[in-house]
């Protein structure tokens, strides 16, 4: 049964107002900084580090001040540079960086804790207790994460990280999507004491054909895509994490709508929704990157174009879109509209 208008909405500001609060905790970081590195403090401890080598005691130093250090012949003055502004919100391509948080927040509440209509009183504490966990999981990894990004961090110009891909903003959300799809799929928020009858067998191998057939047929066409952005200058040059938001795109796509086209066919308004949901997201960021002038879309962006040059103005459109994409299939999902819709199952019957 589809979600109410209502509740429908009531699910998108939420998981709105969350993603921005959370990217704006991330903004304050690179706020800090100004034009300032952050570097490793090696006076303090061994080091510097402590907390199992997870948290640096770092300090701020102007920029002219390092790279004039790191620069120079003796390599006994050299900083160890931490982070820089940009490393942590990735104002640049912001479009990008929300989007991974959407889905997080969309996957924690809609799935998880079942807002706004689904919350179960019975289950809900052990809901949360899980959603304590994927947090704290996520922020011990993107500390393991940023340690080793800091570790290699000895360049002058250096950064945890580069365009888009490694922001710690996108580290952090990454891995909550990660945590909330593993312990989801354990079971752990729920624990019903009954237990579902094992699946047939026979029918496995058919299947698994049907599967892997067309998950390759997917994967390629995947595949010849980014070959054409990268080709065009509408993805990152390596491609390596755009094309992985793209295999990911894939497997969702696969599980929420089937695993061929006579499964597609049937279920019209879930892939409309991620269609025109993605459609109509590209130029709300576009808008609002025009309006704030420091929020990039990661498309088309001026942002972009005086940082990297003109040629680089477009190359965050792979990730906007594939993205978009996952989140606006899985809010789909989250409303129950991705199933097959009511005529054409009547007309089965």
């Amino acid at each position: 049964m589809p979600m109410k208008m209502s509740n429908i909405l009531l699910l998108l500001l939420v998981v709105v107002i969350c993603a921005t609060f959370s990217l704006r905790i991330f903004q304050g970081l690179d706020e800090m900084m100004g034009e300032q590195y952050w570097v490793v403090d090696t006076a303090q401890g061994d080091h510097g580090w402590y907390g199992m080598g997870l948290l640096p005691h770092v300090k701020k130093v102007p920029k002219e001040v390092v790279q004039a250090a790191n620069t120079d012949a003796d390599d006994k003055n050299n900083y160890i540079i931490y982070a820089q502004n940009g490393d942590f919100a990735g104002n640049s391509v912001y479009g990008i960086c929300l989007g991974i948080p959407l889905i997080m927040y969309l996957i924690w509440f809609a799935f998880i804790l079942g807002f706004p209509d689904r919350i179960d009183p019975y289950l809900l504490p052990r809901r949360i207790f899980t959603l304590t966990v994927i947090i704290m999981c996520s922020i011990i990894v993107n500390l393991f994460l940023m340690r080793i990004a800091a570790d290699f961090a000895r360049d002058p110009m250096s950064r945890i990280a580069n365009v888009a891909g490694n922001h710690a903003s996108l580290l952090f959300h990454n891995a909550g999507i990660w945590f909330a799809i593993l312990f989801s799929a354990l079971g752990t928020p729920n624990h019903s004491a009954r237990e579902t009858a094992a699946p047939d067998s026979r029918n496995w191998q058919t299947q698994a054909n049907e599967k892997f057939n067309w998950m390759f047929v997917l994967l390629f066409a995947v595949t010849v895509l980014e070959v054409a952005l990268v080709k065009n200058k509408l993805a990152l040059p390596d491609a390596a994490v755009d094309y992985s938001v793209w295999i990911i795109l894939v497997v969702i796509f696969m599980r929420m709508f089937g695993f061929s086209p006579k499964y597609w066919v049937k279920r019209g308004r879930g892939i409309g929704i991620m269609i025109a949901g993605t459609l109509v997201t590209l130029p709300i960021f576009y808008l609002l990157e025009r309006a704030t002038g420091t929020l990039g879309a990661g498309f088309a962006s001026p942002i972009l174009s005086k940082a990297l040059g003109p040629e680089n103005a477009n190359i965050g459109l792979s990730l906007m879109v594939s993205i978009y994409l996952i989140f606006w299939m899985e809010f789909a999902a989250a409303i129950r509209m991705n199933g097959p819709s009511k005529s054409l199952s009547l007309g089965k019957q």
